[in-house]
């Protein structure tokens, strides 16, 4: 069985979902929808979820380079000088990580811009999101798995495999 091509999609779904500020998609859900039609073993699996967190970490640079390309603006903003003051300090790259693994509320977003208005190291930056949506990965795609393959037990004679991972994707795109 050839990942490849699975992988390059998780990946892009997760950059893609993740790039524009405040609009995330649920990448999770849809790295787990493919991953139904094929039934991995174990290790694909985590590649999948190593994969999404990357795309999902790489992207929010993105948020990054609108913070740093506002900093003249940002700066004056307490939150902008709160970011500054614990620069290289583990309470910030603790929220850091927190924020990045919530799922739902693109919170994080606000902390990207914030951590390039305030100029945080991207390459200190983009690990510490790599961890939080590791975690957020880890998490969410086995418990996602293991709910779509029920709910498409439930279903299954009445739906066939690509209507159901249709159905859910328009469903859970927000």
């Amino acid at each position: 069985m050839n990942i490849v091509p699975l992988l390059i999609m998780d990946f892009l779904i997760s950059f893609i979902g993740n790039a524009l500020p405040f609009f995330g998609e649920a990448y999770t859900v849809y790295a787990s929808l493919t991953l139904l039609s094929i039934r991995p073993p174990i290790q694909y699996t985590v590649l999948v979820i190593i994969i999404t967190a990357l795309g999902a970490s790489i992207s929010k640079n993105v948020s990054y380079a609108l913070g740093y390309a506002l900093k003249k603006t940002l700066r004056k903003t307490s939150a902008v000088k709160l970011i500054m003051l614990l620069a290289d300090k583990s309470p910030l790259w603790i929220l850091l990580i927190i924020l990045a693994a919530l799922p739902g509320l693109p919170l994080d977003d606000y902390l990207y811009i914030g951590t390039g208005a305030a100029s945080i190291n991207p390459l200190m930056l983009n690990t510490y999101v790599f961890i939080g949506k590791l975690i957020k990965s880890s998490v969410e795609i086995p418990i996602e798995i293991i709910l779509f393959s029920s709910l498409y037990k439930l279903l299954k004679p009445g739906i066939g495999l690509p209507i159901f991972q249709i159905t859910m994707a328009v469903i859970f795109t927000h």
